[in-house]
């Protein structure tokens, strides 16, 4: 069974020395939650040139192979849990799931067979509440490379912009918005290690 979710996030990169400066000043959870993310397209990047994602996350011993796709304000996410067999199948053999994602897929005229797991990475993340917004701090490594990001949840773009650019006054960052996501940095690392 699918479920939908509406994903209004902004993000911007840290600095070592800052990621560890704010996981300890704004009340981070000392819970880390790793999530290995398998970032899927096929080798002429389609679903990119729709502005889409299909991603398979591993989180403990949950897998969750998701679509998203751009709405006018954020990504709209498809969500489809699959079970441990269903993940490696479609890990190591290509064998895409039944289910609404394929579904999908299939309107697109895009078949599932033609994607490819074209980076993977992992995330180690912990979380907060600030100010009724969800914070997010991650270290995330893809590659031989490693990237801290901080991430406000909110229900608008400006509510969790505005909440991004306060606590870079507060705390003497610079305010500049990450625009790339981790599926297109994994994937252009992943691009140039070829």
């Amino acid at each position: 069974m699918a479920s939908n979710k509406i994903e209004i996030e902004s993000k911007i990169l840290l600095s070592k020395k800052d990621y560890e400066r704010l996981a300890s000043k704004l009340g981070f959870s000392e819970k880390e939650i790793v999530q290995t993310n398998y970032y899927r397209d096929s080798t002429d990047r389609k679903l990119k040139k729709y502005g889409m994602v299909i991603r398979l996350r591993k989180t403990g011993e949950e897998y969750v192979l998701t679509r998203k796709a751009p709405l006018s304000e954020g990504l709209l996410e498809k969500n489809q849990h699959l079970s441990q067999k269903d993940a490696d199948s479609l890990i190591s053999h290509n064998v895409f799931p039944r289910g609404d994602i394929a579904d999908f897929l299939v309107t697109l005229h895009l078949p599932a067979s033609e994607l490819r797991i074209l980076a993977e990475l992992t995330t180690h993340r912990r979380e907060a509440v600030y100010k009724d917004t969800d914070l997010d701090i991650s270290k995330n490594e893809y590659g031989k490379k490693v990237d801290y990001e901080l991430e406000c949840d909110s229900d608008s773009a400006v509510k969790s912009q505005n909440t991004l650019q306060e606590i870079c006054e507060n705390y003497d960052l610079e305010f500049k918005l990450n625009t790339l996501s981790k599926e297109t940095r994994a994937i252009n690392a992943a691009l140039e290690g070829k």
